[in-house]
């Protein structure tokens, strides 16, 4: 009897460890950041701690170690945040404990980040889409869901950015929820987009290449909204 209790206790053990732990067990909302390959990312390292520093409420673990992915640490964060291009998982665990994550309730959220991992079946089925080119300059962004709690009462605005195109995932293209799009001639594509993948939820949008992107009042209020949203907590603004 005591074996089979010590065997019941290993497998409930070894479940646990597999679930991310949610944000309402936490005061704080945890986030792991996952960058470090390509882009400015100790650009957007230093932009997103102060940022989140002025909202309160959020613990981010600068991170850019793929074996955080593994389900024994992963699940310790209610949020995966990717930034920037580039990089491949370096062992099957990291990505099996990336798609565990996401599949059993996990959140993750990704800026300017369908140009990395392109090896990954599983990141771009996750993900939804995969970078094939980009224009640039100052465009505008049009909201394809108003009605969305990441983009209620939001309105149009315009960027100086990248303008992100992607092809979308076979097994996902018609999962995929588009929030909004570049609207400048024959630029008509989706740019923002929320996916929800077994029991968790991704945000997406291309934007955010560099600090005048990131500047923008819209894209980090989008940003903001969508850290709440994948871990089912109200959306707040930006203080």
């Amino acid at each position: 009897m005591k074996a089979l209790t010590n065997s019941l206790l290993s497998a409930l053990l070894a479940l646990l460890t597999l679930c991310p732990a949610f944000a309402e067990h936490h005061e704080n909302i945890k986030v792991l950041y996952m960058g470090g390959r390509g882009h400015d990312s100790k650009g957007y390292e230093k932009f997103l701690t102060g940022f989140l520093a002025r909202q309160g409420g959020f613990d981010l673990v600068i991170s850019n170690k793929l074996d955080d992915l593994r389900a024994e640490t992963i699940g310790k964060y209610d949020v995966v945040f990717f930034f920037g291009s580039g990089g491949d998982f370096t062992d099957p665990a990291q990505e099996k404990g990336f798609e565990s994550y996401i599949s059993n309730g996990g959140g993750v959220v990704g800026i300017h980040a369908t140009d990395a991992f392109k090896k990954s079946d599983v990141y771009w089925k996750i993900f939804g889409g995969q970078f094939i080119g980009h224009g640039g300059g100052t465009f505008p962004i049009e909201f394809t869901d108003t009605k969305h709690p990441i983009t209620r009462g939001m309105k149009g605005f315009e960027i100086s950015d990248e303008s992100y195109r992607d092809k979308f995932h076979p097994a996902t293209i018609d999962k995929l929820h588009h929030l909004g799009r570049i609207n400048r001639g024959n630029e008509k594509h989706s740019m923002i987009w929320i996916h929800e993948y077994g029991k968790g939820r991704l945000f997406n949008t291309g934007l955010g290449h560099d600090q005048k992107a990131w500047d923008n009042p819209a894209l980090q209020k989008l940003t903001l909204r969508a850290l709440y949203w994948v871990v089912r907590k109200p959306v707040k603004d930006p203080r």
